[in-house]
């Protein structure tokens, strides 16, 4: 009896053990994340070193899995498991997701992790809700349209003797252009070498989008007015029309590379001394490093605040994730610890990047080919070193976001905050819709097609396959958020 009694005692010891030495292994989380390309070359040496640091940190590791936008929708229709995403209105649909039940309630919980609450502003908690409930976490970046000429310094600057302007206004690049095409760089006939989405982020800030896909919104212009509230075709707002007659002209004058309608994309450093861009006073160090060429930047569009600006990158715990309090734990190690949140964007120091006496770093080549990661994606990008510039005459500027957030208290703010339409009652329309806007978009976008023409077309093509139906269905719910 004694003997059984040891041994029934030794293997009670036995499963203790083994079950503490459970309990102390790591829980394990699938993070979906953004990328424009392929997964950083060296991504597999990093993340062991990430997992190892929040292993013991906060008793989590997690396998990073590099999507672009045709192999998330994929593995979010196939069911395919995760429990961590990025997000936003553009890549992994946010509305999309939360109207499918996928994304996690977080309102809430959110109190749970305050040190990951308090690192985002009011102002952007309300932007993500929908129906007044919040599904995801945005990074503090960027959260306002600001829209930027970046001009070659070397050209515009030194070869050209221009003035160093903080703003022109998108018309006022003209002289710019034409004085390019006096006198242009070998082999670069054209100033502004666009692909078939046309001058980047042209367009952001033309209306307050309410859906940028079906192209509705509310005019800008009609702030504090009756129309304020009003829901329109964007093809219907004088600042959007107004814009695209002038890229015509611009495509007329050769200013514009004549296959732009039919080129799929235009790499930074392939493309013209004149590139357009959104970003913030700052930004030029982060684009001279991409154009590989000083730059200096003026703005021609914003400051303005709304629901989509906001949206433009957040992060989302599954509603099936079997460890939804990890993931919120993972997510704000990201969002709150420096030596995290650069391993992951930058690599391993001394290997990467190396550190410089102001606090920036300098990516090694090594770094700059085989750590491209597409930053804002992964966590807040006020977090953190910043890149230096390798152009003395674009300095880093280690003071941007806190000029930045100070000024978007001079910002347009949207009159629609935190508006979210269902499409759903008007779904087959939508579809029909895109459809036109994507037939057409490419030629009206780059210059190609005249607007004089196309638009009267395409509206009414649109409002054959149910435009009206949209509008009006967004009319009526905008109303009824607004309690009219």
């Amino acid at each position: 009896m004694k003997k059984i009694l040891s041994l029934f005692l030794a293997l009670a010891m036995l499963l203790s053990l083994c079950s503490f030495a459970a309990a102390d292994e790591p829980v394990h989380l699938v993070w979906f994340i953004f990328t424009d390309n392929v997964t950083p070359l060296d991504w597999a040496e990093v993340e062991p070193i990430l997992n190892e640091y929040s292993a013991e940190k906060i008793g989590v590791t997690c396998e990073f899995k590099y999507m672009d936008s045709t192999q998330v929708a994929l593995a979010t229709q196939t069911g395919e498991y995760f429990d961590i995403a990025f997000t936003c209105d553009w890549w992994n649909d946010y509305a999309t997701n939360v109207a499918a039940g996928m994304f996690l309630d977080l309102t809430d919980i959110i109190n749970d992790y305050p040190a990951l609450r308090d690192t985002v502003v009011d102002l952007a908690w309300e932007g993500v809700k929908i129906n007044g409930r919040i599904y995801a976490i945005p990074h503090m970046k960027d959260i306002g349209y600001e829209v930027f000429w970046i001009l070659n310094s070397d050209y515009f600057l030194n070869r050209k003797g221009f003035e160093q302007e903080s703003y022109i206004t998108f018309e006022g690049i003209e002289k710019y252009l034409e004085a390019y095409v006096e006198d242009p760089l070998e082999g670069k006939p054209y100033p502004l070498m666009i692909a078939k989405g046309g001058i980047t982020s042209w367009r952001n800030a033309l209306c307050d989008w309410i859906n940028y896909d079906y192209m509705i919104g509310l005019d800008w212009a009609a702030q504090g007015t009756e129309d304020e509230h009003t829901v329109k075709s964007a093809l219907e707002i004088p600042a959007f029309v107004e814009r695209v007659k002038k890229i015509h002209e611009w495509y007329q004058k050769g200013y514009i590379n004549p296959d732009a309608a039919v080129t799929e994309s235009m790499p930074r450093a392939q493309a013209g001394v004149v590139q357009s861009g959104q970003g913030w006073f700052g930004a030029e160090t982060v684009w001279a490093n991409a154009i590989k060429q000083p730059v200096y930047i003026a703005r021609y569009d914003g400051a303005y605040l709304s629901t989509s600006s906001i949206r433009g990158s957040m992060t989302a715990v599954s509603s099936f994730s079997e460890h939804p309090a990890e993931a919120l734990k993972l997510i704000e190690l990201m969002n709150t610890d420096p030596w995290y949140r650069e391993t992951a964007r930058y690599g391993i120091e001394g290997k990467h990047y190396t550190r410089n006496d102001d606090g920036t770093v300098t990516k090694t080549e090594l770094g700059q080919t085989n750590m491209k990661v597409q930053a804002y994606g992964q966590g807040h990008y006020t977090l953190g070193a910043l890149e230096a510039s390798p152009y003395p005459e674009v300095p880093t500027d280690i003071h941007q976001w806190e000029k930045t957030m100070a000024n978007y208290a001079n910002a347009t703010l949207s009159a629609a905050m935190g508006f979210t339409p269902d499409l759903t009652p008007v779904e087959t329309q939508c579809l029909a819709v895109k459809q036109v806007i994507e037939e057409y978009m490419p030629e009206l976008q780059t210059g190609t097609s005249d607007p004089d023409v196309v638009i009267p077309e395409m509206l009414e093509r649109m409002k054959e396959v149910g435009l009206d139906d949209i509008i009006a269905e967004v009319q009526a719910q905008l109303n009824a958020f607004l309690g009219k």
